[in-house]
């Protein structure tokens, strides 16, 4: 049996050496290496180095991006007998001289990338694409307790740890993964994940280099190349990270929205039902969804995941999509697994069971593991290895439990588990995993924090970036609404204590280690050190000359100008303040603000440019370079201006408000009628304060999906037969749902992306003496109380002068709450539930009040009647 690692690696070459061992896709190219040319280069490596001076166990670093000459400069330390030190790619010039210092390596083996950065550290320096041309020597006389690489961990190089692992701790790594995955000769293995990275050197190098099987790397990691490395290279087996597997899981999810009803009830049956016929055995997945499958490629059998904790909703997903996921946890002290999911287990929230040759147990709620796997210690750091080695068990510093089959169930981390002043436990991972349902939330970050001095009001904050390519696909340029929205529905399912009860919006990705994993001590450190500037008395000392520079510039000028003049005195105003998040500006008073910059500047913004401004400075280009600040008005009505020129009465969509309905109207009324009392009993009042006819606003709370039909089927005939409604476009594009939008007077049109078309919209039936239902909060409420009112139907109301009608709704919200299912329990007619509707006296407003004002005094009216309820 081979004793180190170049001896497994030798006998593979004995039995495969024609074969090709690497593939190196380029963009104009396919580079390949057999596995005798990869012997060859490795050994030419060995000798030099020997002829170098480097005896056994001398350290020499790599750093260099995956390649098969990284693969043969890490075989050639191993054959002479040295130590690899492979480094991370991320590293500063300083990271890379403190790590080759704190290793003792000798050399430094770099490719030309990296030379610069390499240059620093004081050793000499080899450029890794240049391969020596020695003359091949005896392997080192190398034994199974001999080190054989030093991995250093991913944490801070303040205080370095390089784990120490032996030829018999990789190889005892090797035969227990080989115990529960299959893998052989005919694989072809993707290897994304960075070589310098425990995981990666298992799955794609140590692991196919002992059976013969092809690994295939990327010269560029982008979407494209992966997606053609998937689908060319006939790929079997794929190691990565969970956030890949993540973005799959998004984009698949992306695209069922956006399909009709039925393609969206069908797909939800098909992943249930291939769900249960995996438990069974059988696997249908490539049947049912074969497009998806697509995507990673026909060949594809076998996805492997670990690094950090594997969202197990997402994982049930993506098995039942037909996925076959491998779950391993590990660390870098663990040589990379310690535990794995078998191929046939569905046990998809679990890392499965320890590797054979693994002992594992759970002390005081940490996960504890034992064996041949597990470290020699931390490089010359005694103290270090003493405080995670207790009586030859290591201590992970992992959370978790054990059912009793042995499978382990990961909870979180036991030195980033947030303990609250209130005493409960919280695990930011799952809380992450919670919010991370929608798909507006590209990452975040769940923290504790309070405030300075105040131990006591601690309470759970995040960091959220937003998915801005979601949000451009679908043009919405508030992304502090959306997230709002978004967090305060997902948070209604969570008990109080695990509910995020603030948040910063960031557009920048998140910091990460190079697995993937969020360095939470470092966003921890930029909330406060945001939180310090926001409270600074002179926000303009923190701006550098450049951007002072561009203050002084005319068109910025003009621009923080018309801004400041919005906004409230002591307001914080500088180049890169997004309009929404931190000036505060609602999308009413975006389309305000541009329209009277486009004035000033004589000049129109396209609509797709203005779709993309979300600061100061997007703004201040959009308009600086069309014209020169001045040449136009000065004007601020903008909604005048913007309601003046309405859509022709031939507009393809706005016509149907027009059409004469003579059987439709009446035929939808009786049914709703029919169906109305099957779903909610309502008590009315006020009817008679409708007007009889003519352009009328009908404004009501809005508590569920529900409203406008409980609304619409109480009301008088002569009401309902004149009513138009504006909703959002992503519930009407079928081509059924089209239809039903325009038998029921609805125009759909996306206020969040189009909102002056919206309101356009609104004042063309208005101007045709239609009456409009707006609900004036543009969202459901979360709790079923009256919240703040936007400015829409005001600005309708006052310019084109028309009253609004004040309408109160109590009741839906407890039949189809928000971000719920619908509560059977009260719709049934002997539940007694009943739904309460006031209807109030007509609100007119002067054309020159204030938007605010008026919102405000409506929203108050509306309240006013829904306590009364």
């Amino acid at each position: 049996m081979p004793q180190n690692l170049w001896a497994v690696f030798a006998e593979t070459v004995a039995r495969f050496g024609d074969k090709t061992a690497v593939e190196i896709q380029r963009p104009d190219r396919l580079d390949a290496f057999t596995y005798r040319q990869l012997h060859d280069m490795a050994s030419s490596w060995a000798a030099w180095l020997q002829s170098q001076g480097m005896a056994a166990g001398d350290r020499c670093a790599i750093l260099a991006h995956n390649d098969a000459h990284w693969c043969a400069a890490y075989l050639g330390i191993l054959k002479s007998g040295a130590v690899a030190v492979p480094l991370d790619t991320n590293y500063s010039a300083a990271q890379v001289r403190i790590i080759v210092a704190d290793s003792g390596a000798r050399l430094l083996i770099a490719s030309s990338t990296f030379r610069d950065i390499a240059g620093d550290a004081a050793v000499p320096v080899v450029d890794l694409h240049q391969v020596p041309d020695h003359a091949a020597s005896a392997p080192a006389e190398v034994g199974p307790s001999s080190t054989a690489v030093i991995l250093y961990t991913s944490g801070t190089t303040s205080d370095p740890k390089g784990v120490t692992l032996s030829h018999a701790n990789l190889i005892a790594e090797r035969d227990a993964a080989f115990a529960v995955v299959d893998v052989s000769d005919r694989d072809a293995i993707l290897g994304v994940l960075p070589l310098f990275h425990s995981l990666a050197q298992l799955a794609n190098l140590l692991l196919p280099f002992a059976v013969g099987a092809r690994v295939v790397y990327l010269e560029t990691l982008n979407s494209t190349d992966l997606v053609r490395a998937l689908s060319e290279r006939q790929i079997t087996i794929f190691a990565c990270v969970p956030q890949f597997f993540y973005l799959i899981h998004q984009r698949v999810t992306q695209q069922v929205q956006k399909s009709g009803i039925v393609t969206r009830a069908v797909f939800r049956v098909l992943l249930a039902l291939n769900f249960r016929l995996r438990r069974a055995g059988i696997n249908l997945g490539r049947v049912f969804f074969g497009k998806v499958h697509d995507v990673m490629g026909r060949d594809m059998r076998l996805l492997v995941t670990g690094g950090s904790k594997f969202d197990p909703a997402i994982g049930r997903d993506l098995y039942s999509l037909g996925f076959t996921i491998l779950q391993a946890y590990g660390l870098t002290e663990t040589s990379a697994a310690a535990t794995i999911n078998t191929p046939d287990e569905a046990h998809v929230d679990t890392v499965g069971r320890p590797l054979p040759g693994v002992d594992a147990k759970i002390v005081d709620g940490e996960i504890l593991l034992r064996g041949p796997i597990v470290m020699q210690g931390y490089h010359n750091r005694p103290d270090a290895t003493a405080d995670v080695m207790k009586d030859g068990w290591f201590c992970t510093g992992d959370l978790g439990r054990m059912d009793d089959q042995r499978r382990i169930t990961i909870t979180g981390r036991k030195k980033e588990m947030i303990v609250l002043a209130s005493g409960k436990n919280i695990y930011p991972e799952e809380i992450e995993a919670h919010y991370r349902q929608s798909p507006f939330v590209k990452e975040i970050c769940v923290m504790g924090l309070a405030d300075p001095g105040r131990p006591t009001t601690e309470r759970l904050f995040g960091v959220v970036v937003p998915n801005m390519d979601l949000l451009r696909e679908r043009k919405i340029v508030n992304a502090g609404d959306i997230i709002r929205f978004e967090m305060e529905g997902l948070a209604a399912g969570l008990p109080p204590h695990k509910r995020v009860l603030g948040y910063d919006v960031w557009f920048d990705p998140l910091p990460r280690t190079t697995t993937q994993k969020i360095k939470r001590h470092e966003v921890e450190r930029r909330v406060r050190e945001r939180q310090r500037a926001a409270s600074a008395p002179d926000p303009g000392a923190s701006l550098d000359s450049a951007d002072r520079a561009w203050l002084e510039l005319p068109h910025s000028a003009a621009v923080i100008g018309a801004i400041k003049g919005r906004l409230k005195e002591g307001a914080r105003v500088f180049p890169d303040a997004n309009l929404e998040l931190d000036l505060g500006m609602d999308s009413m008073e975006r389309v305000e603000l541009l329209t009277e910059l486009e004035q000033r500047f004589g000049t129109k913004v396209p609509q797709q440019v203005a779709q993309e401004i979300y600061t100061i400075r997007h703004l201040a280009a959009a308009l600086g370079a069309a014209s020169t600040p001045g040449a136009g008005e000065t004007t601020a009505q903008s909604w005048p201006i913007l309601l003046k020129d309405l859509p022709p009465v031939n507009d393809p969509v706005l016509s149907g408000l027009l059409e004469s309905r003579p059987l439709a109207a009446p035929a939808l009324f009786t049914l709703g009628r029919l169906v109305r009392p099957l779903v909610a009993r309502v008590d009315i009042t006020g009817t008679e304060h409708l007007p009889p006819d003519g352009a009328y606003l009908i404004c009501p709370n809005h508590q569920s999906f529900l409203d406008p039909f409980v609304l619409c089927t109480t009301l008088p005939y002569g009401v309902f037969r004149n009513l138009f409604f504006v909703g959002a476009v992503e519930y009407f594009e079928t081509p059924f749902a089209k239809w039903f939008a325009r038998l029921t007077n609805l125009v759909p049109v996306d206020a969040d992306s189009n909102l002056v078309p919206a309101m356009q919209a609104g004042a063309f039936g208005l101007t045709h003496r239609k009456g409009l239902v707006l609900f004036p909060e543009g969202e459901r409420s979360i709790d079923g109380t009256v919240k703040k009112f936007k400015k829409g139907a005001p600005i309708l109301a006052q310019h084109l002068r028309v009253p609004i009608v004040p309408v109160a709704i109590k009741g839906v919200y407890e039949i189809w709450p928000r971000n719920r299912a619908i509560n059977w329990g009260v719709v049934w007619p002997w539940s007694g539930h009943r739904v309460k509707i006031a209807i109030g006296e007509p609100m007119h407003f002067a054309e020159d009040a204030d938007y605010g004002d008026t919102a405000r005094r409506l929203r108050d009216r509306v309240d006013e009647m829904w306590q009364r309820l």
